[in-house]
């Protein structure tokens, strides 16, 4: 598909896709990144790099609370609750404990108790 096809496809001007590809000053909305996964038959998603977990990227403090069979189902930690966990960025000098990640827990938890 040339760029034309798509432009018209996509009911967008060639220059704005252009500039989307080339990464210049042309930031695309919602709506833009839809038109062009419809044109291109995929999803919004895929014009994303996908961040891959790497074991040593999970800090000490989590690797010991995901270590700990115990604490797992005494708290009944989800997989959506572990995700959400390892996703949590820290700045270089904090090194949060397994501790840390517990009041994180209940706190997420209360957060999403009141949005239900």
């Amino acid at each position: 598909m040339t760029l034309q096809e798509l432009a018209d496809s996509a009911g967008l001007y060639k220059s704005n896709i252009s500039d989307i590809e080339n990464e210049k000053r042309f930031k695309p909305n919602i709506r833009t990144l839809e038109r062009l996964a419809r044109a291109l038959n995929c999803e919004v998603g895929d014009f994303f790099e996908r961040s891959i977990e790497k074991e040593e990227e999970i800090t000490k403090g989590l690797k010991e609370l995901l270590e700990d069979e115990r604490l797992l189902t005494l708290l009944k930690i989800t997989d959506e609750e572990i995700e959400w966990m390892k996703s949590v960025r820290f700045r270089s000098n904090r090194n949060p404990t397994k501790e840390t990640y517990i009041d994180m827990l209940y706190t997420y938890r209360k957060i999403e108790s009141k949005g239900n």
